[in-house]
């Protein structure tokens, strides 16, 4: 693993607040591949495999809340761990995970992310913690977007697309007015 890669992994809230240690034994089972746009990480109703987080490029959290609808559920980028629903309670897949373009990703399979923890217990509190956090992050999406009128949310929407695109949401907010 390249010291940029640590150094990323490093900088995300929930990894960089897990004690040092555990973050080494953790990396020290992880693989990184790299994959082409499109590549189904996993896809729903698979059984759990473990962690992931995203090095390069991005991966998105696909739902099928209808026959023939799609909703993405949530955009990954570099830096962002993913995977731990299934880790914890051992459910299917509730999503697919598509690469959307080429990314490189971390991987640590569910059984050696188990030895760890029977090992060191301490990991399913860490990984519980990425679970609040990305229930946190739901919760506050809904409250703050689903409840808005649909200009609002709209205006959102194009501001971190926009955002996204120009790496700062300050260009965007010029772009960007409620009339």
């Amino acid at each position: 693993m390249l010291a940029a890669d640590h150094a990323l992994l490093d900088a995300d809230p929930w990894f960089g607040a897990v004690p040092a240690e555990r973050r080494a034994l953790l990396l020290a089972q992880a693989s990184i591949r790299s994959v082409a746009a499109g590549t189904r990480l996993y896809g729903v109703g698979d059984p759990p495999d473990g962690l992931w987080a995203v090095l390069d490029g991005q991966v998105r959290l696909i739902g099928y809340p209808a026959v023939g609808a799609e909703l993405v559920v949530l955009m990954m980028g570099p830096g962002t761990w993913f995977g731990e629903l299934s880790t914890l309670d051992a459910g299917p897949r509730p999503h697919d995970a598509i690469a959307f373009g080429a990314a490189r990703v971390l991987h640590i399979g569910i059984e050696a992310f188990r030895r760890l923890a029977g090992a060191t217990p301490e990991l399913w509190w860490d990984i519980a913690l990425l679970a609040c956090a990305h229930q946190r992050a739901s919760l506050a999406f809904m409250m703050n977007t689903l409840a808005q009128p649909i200009p609002v949310r709209l205006a959102w929407t194009l501001g971190g697309w926009c955002a996204r695109r120009a790496g700062t949401a300050s260009r965007c907010a010029r772009r960007i007015s409620l009339r």
